[in-house]
């Protein structure tokens, strides 16, 4: 297996487990927020939790769809640029530093 082959294959899996970790975090902050609405209280929700969650999601599927054609520098552009807004979640870290894999190994000679 040549250096190439296996820097791809760990962007790939980088890029799936940000991805999953993505959607599960919306889903889980979703469905806190679902309950908060729930309540009685007169209270306005925040649409930032929505809004957040659903960037979240996004992000994690095209991620995940991205997995798939890390060999294309604008996947792997367009990734690190996503992962990039959402590093402050583990998703999206693990989103951009998959990318930045990706990128490493279509753009470098080894």
């Amino acid at each position: 297996m040549t250096t190439k082959a296996t820097l791809r294959s760990i962007a790939r899996l980088l890029l799936v487990i940000g991805g999953i970790i993505l959607i599960l975090e919306a889903v889980l902050q979703l469905s806190g927020d679902i309950k908060g609405l729930l309540n009685l209280a007169p209270r306005v929700p925040s649409l930032d939790f929505f809004t957040s969650a659903i960037v979240s999601i996004l992000v994690g599927v095209l991620a995940l769809i991205g997995a798939g054609r890390i060999s294309s520098p604008a996947w792997g552009i367009i990734l690190l640029v996503l992962g990039f807004l959402l590093i402050a979640s583990l998703g999206g870290i693990l989103v951009f530093i998959g990318a930045l894999i990706a990128l490493v190994a279509t753009f470098v000679k080894l």
